[in-house]
């Protein structure tokens, strides 16, 4: 990748705590790295109850940011011979089965590694908190269906990364959370980096908060996702900057600041390497190997993304990192609750415009198209979610509803769907300031979508 000579540039982060109060988030660390320095800032609570101040040192939940980090250590494991990207994952676990028997023989970690999988991801049974608890995890999915083919399209799958871990764990003869801190947390010098509660417990650390933003905020009553979802990010903790670290690993070609050398330049290279593009107006451009690509620069030309990184959700916290390789710009964003979104959108912008001249893109604009729009009704689902699609008087209107096991996630309420396009749409849930993509894919005859694409997530049509 094409670093630029570091050049230093003036931002802003002396008024986080006034974005904290505009946006409802109870506190914020916030990591930037750009010409050579380390810019760092904290602001708000890690915890609504105890009133305790959020600190560049404190952890808060990195969520799916984890996927980085099982992804380089997948790579390791193919340099040194032990695993292929493109053969089964039946050839390191041989009692692997899912629901779709096509997937259950040929899925492979490439296809893991870039949700194109097309299993019903977001399956989060806890599998309890032994050291077999990924195994036991992987060994619970002989029923779980496919959404849509074996590499047929993009849609997002922490499952998929859950398997991975496993297969992390059958190669090394280590759990999952053990290989972590062997392989990279210790080597590149981050040993605040924390798999497990109880290591994190030797650090502060913040809690998630639920609610709506404006409307009242509590302390969400589940602290951790299931511990045996680690491997997709439903435990790991950081600070910001230990996030930055891994960051200048990556930009630096694999080699960590301390000099460790993680991964190869080229094996460094392949999470930037397009693999596919997705619907336009979601959270991302396209997927790389476990990382989300933007075209944040305009730029027209096929396969430009100039921006790469990834996003973090767990039960009330969020967190981003985007890294822009020309200017050699990390940024790192770290939240528990509130309008994390909204806050990050806004930095973003200030930051990357200052550092390199490009910013993420503004809410897309409404448009007439004229289509019909009953055809896009109906009822589409996936095993956590089903998100029912009404017309009533010519605006479309969705409403996304938790499964049985799944109601800590929230009902987001019925969100009117304004048209940005043929077959686009955007949706705002309540107390957020950024809007949420709903794209129809792929119309029969008749026109009716066999998917609902939201966010990065697909949901597969029922109602037929």
């Amino acid at each position: 990748m094409s670093i630029a000579e570091p050049q230093s540039h003036q931002f802003e982060l002396d008024d986080l705590s006034e974005l904290l109060d505009r946006f409802d988030v109870p506190g914020a660390s916030i990591a930037v790295w750009q010409g050579g320095n380390l810019s760092e800032a904290a602001a708000g609570v890690v915890n609504l109850n105890t009133g305790v101040e959020a600190t560049t040192d404190t952890l808060f939940q990195i969520g799916s940011i984890t996927k980085l980090y099982v992804t380089v250590q997948v790579l390791q494991l193919v340099e040194e011979g032990l695993l292929a990207l493109d053969e089964p994952i039946k050839t390191y676990l041989p009692d692997f089965q899912v629901g779709d028997a096509e997937t259950t023989a040929k899925v492979t970690l490439r296809h893991l590694l870039t949700h194109t999988s097309g299993i019903d991801g977001d399956y989060f049974v806890d599998a309890g908190r032994g050291e077999d608890r990924v195994e036991k995890f992987v060994s619970a999915l002989s029923e779980l269906p496919n959404l849509s083919p074996l590499g047929h399209m993009f849609a997002y799958c922490n499952v998929g990364f859950v398997i991975a871990g496993r297969v992390i764990e059958k190669v090394t003869g280590l759990t999952w959370d053990k290989a972590m801190r062997s392989r990279i947390v210790k080597n590149i010098g981050t040993p605040s980096f924390s798999t497990l509660p109880e290591q994190a417990m030797r650090h502060r650390t913040a809690i998630g908060h639920l609610g709506t933003p404006g409307k009242g905020l509590m302390v969400s009553p589940i602290a951790y996702l299931a511990p045996s979802n680690a491997p997709a990010g439903s435990t790991p903790m950081a600070t910001a900057n230990d996030i930055v670290t891994f960051g200048r690993t990556l930009l630096a070609g694999g080699t960590a600041p301390n000099g460790f050398q993680l991964i190869s330049e080229e094996s460094a290279d392949l999470l930037t390497c397009p693999h596919c593009t997705c619907p336009p107006g979601g959270s991302l451009d396209a997927i790389g190997l476990g990382a989300f690509l933007w075209n944040w620069s305009g730029s027209s030309a096929s396969g430009d993304y100039d921006v790469f990184g990834h996003d973090g959700s767990t039960i009330g916290q969020a967190a981003f990192l985007r890294i822009h390789p020309k200017s050699g710009t990390i940024v790192v964003l770290l939240t528990n609750g509130g309008d994390g979104k909204g806050l990050a959108h806004t930095l973003l912008t200030r930051i990357f415009t200052a550092t390199a001249g490009v910013a993420p893109p503004a809410k897309p604009s409404p448009v007439q198209t004229g289509e019909q729009l009953g055809p896009y009704t109906g009822t589409y689902a996936k095993s956590s979610e089903t998100a029912h699609v009404t017309l009533k008087e010519g605006i479309l209107y969705a409403t996304i509803q938790p499964s049985a096991n799944y109601g800590v996630i929230g009902s987001g309420g019925e969100i009117e769907l304004q048209s940005v396009g043929e077959g686009r749409f955007i949706g705002t849930n309540a107390g957020m300031s950024q809007s949420v993509n709903f794209n129809f894919l792929e119309p029969d005859a008749e026109g009716r979508p066999r998917y609902l694409y939201s966010g990065v997530r697909a949901f597969t049509r029922v109602d037929d």
